[in-house]
């Protein structure tokens, strides 16, 4: 089976995904191994764009991802300042 879509997450390039992702995830609440994150690779959405477009894909949506470390649970949607979901789809 192909397929056309393609989604892909990472967290974004900004001083609050640093403060979450680095300080709170593995020096405050340590529930992620401390050296997991290296700030300088994370990637803006606007970067992620500009490389699936180069690659001839059309990206369809952008979308947060938001973790609930207390309830151990994630949801999609709202803002992309931390962790988002890219959408990219093959023309056909």
């Amino acid at each position: 089976m192909l397929f056309r879509s393609l989604f892909m997450s990472t967290l974004n390039r900004t001083p609050l995904a640093f403060a979450v992702a680095i300080l709170g995830g593995e020096h405050i609440t340590r529930i992620i191994p401390r050296g997991t994150h290296q700030y300088d690779r994370f990637i803006k959405p606007s970067e992620l764009c500009d490389w699936s477009r180069e690659a001839g894909l059309r990206v369809e949506d952008i979308t947060g991802i938001h973790y609930n470390p207390l309830e151990r649970t994630a949801r999609t949607g709202g803002h992309v300042q931390v962790n988002y979901l890219i959408h990219a789809s093959k023309p056909a």
